[in-house]
């Protein structure tokens, strides 16, 4: 199945920083640290899935409230 790629802001460097932890614990999913016009970011890939796509937003959302995704490439 073909990757997909998924970018997010998040609000501060703490949450990047969990989020990478709880991503190094997913199956199938690499996410790595970056910074976007000041601002924490998260460039995460995964398979391209609606559920695995899904289950990252989630995951996202449920860190930080105040993520904005940028991206969703395929």
């Amino acid at each position: 199945m073909p990757r997909s790629t998924l970018v997010f802001t998040v609000s501060a460097p703490q949450i990047q920083s969990d989020l990478l932890h709880e991503f190094s614990l997913h199956a199938d999913v690499v996410a790595t640290a970056d910074q976007i016009d000041g601002r924490p970011a998260l460039i995460v890939q995964t398979n391209g899935s609606a559920g695995a796509m899904w289950d990252v937003r989630a995951t996202v959302g449920m860190y930080d409230d105040h993520a904005a995704e940028l991206t969703d490439q395929g």
